[in-house]
C-alpha cells in the first residue's frame, strides 16, 4: 500500500489531465514494449493494461507499483533468506552423485548422504548462497542518484520516507515478543532495486 501511495501521488503529479498521459510518447512507447511478445522484440509481459496503451494513471500506477514491489519487495523475500536454506547441504544441493532414482523403492540414509555434493561443491553453494543474501545497494526510498529537484516530487518521495519508517516501527513492534526477529521486509533491510 505504501509503495502504491507513492507511485499515485508521483503520477498524478506529473499527468493531471488525461492528454498529458495520452501524448507522452514516452511513456506510450515503455508500455507498448512491455506488452509486444518477446517475439517482436518486446518484453513480453503479461497483463499489462490495455496492452501497454496507457489511457488512465490508474494503469500506469499499477504498472510501476508492481515493477517497484517486485524489484525491492519480492526480491529481497525470496533473495535474502536463501542462505538460511542454501547452507545446508541436504536442504538444496548444488549436484547430486550417482544416477538418479527410478522407482519408488524407499533410498536409505547411507544412499542418500553418498549422493550429496562433495566438501568442495557444498562450500561452493553456501559461497554463492551467502552473496546472493547480502544486500549491496542503498534501501528502499534512499536512492543511489538523486534525480528529483522539483519541491513538490521531493515532497511526495520525503512522505514516502515517512511512510515507510511508520511501516519499520510497526514490523518492529511485531517483533518485539519473538525470540527470532523477522527482519527481512523491514524497510531499511529492502534494496532499492535489484543488484547482484
Amino acid at each position: 500500500e505504501v509503495i502504491r501511495r507513492y507511485v499515485s501521488k508521483y503520477v498524478n503529479l506529473y499527468y493531471d489531465t488525461a492528454e498529458k498521459l495520452s501524448n507522452d510518447t514516452e511513456i506510450q512507447n515503455f508500455g507498448r514494449e512491455l506488452s509486444t511478445p518477446q517475439s517482436e522484440g518486446g518484453c513480453g509481459i503479461l497483463g499489462v493494461p490495455n496492452d501497454g496503451k496507457f489511457e488512465s494513471n490508474d494503469q500506469i500506477v499499477l504498472v510501476f507499483t508492481c515493477v517497484i514491489f517486485t524489484s525491492s519487495v519480492t526480491h529481497s523475500a525470496v533473495n535474502f533468506p536463501m542462505y538460511d536454506t542454501y547452507a545446508f547441504p541436504p536442504n538444496c544441493p548444488m549436484l547430486m552423485r550417482g544416477t538418479p532414482p527410478k522407482d519408488k523403492t524407499p533410498l536409505t540414509e547411507k544412499d542418500i548422504v553418498a549422493s550429496l555434493a562433495d566438501k568442495s561443491a557444498t562450500l561452493d553453494t553456501m559461497i554463492i548462497a551467502s552473496i546472493l543474501s547480502e544486500g549491496s545497494t542503498n534501501n528502499l526510498g534512499n536512492f543511489e542518484v538523486n534525480y528529483v529537484y522539483d519541491p513538490r516530487a521531493i515532497k511526495i518521495v520525503d512522505e514516502f520516507r515517512e511512510d515507510l519508517k511508520t511501516v519499520s516501527a510497526n514490523i518492529h513492534k511485531r517483533n518485539d515478543p519473538l525470540v527470532k526477529k523477522y527482519e527481512i521486509l523491514l524497510p531499511e533491510s529492502i534494496p532499492n532495486s535489484i543488484s547482484i
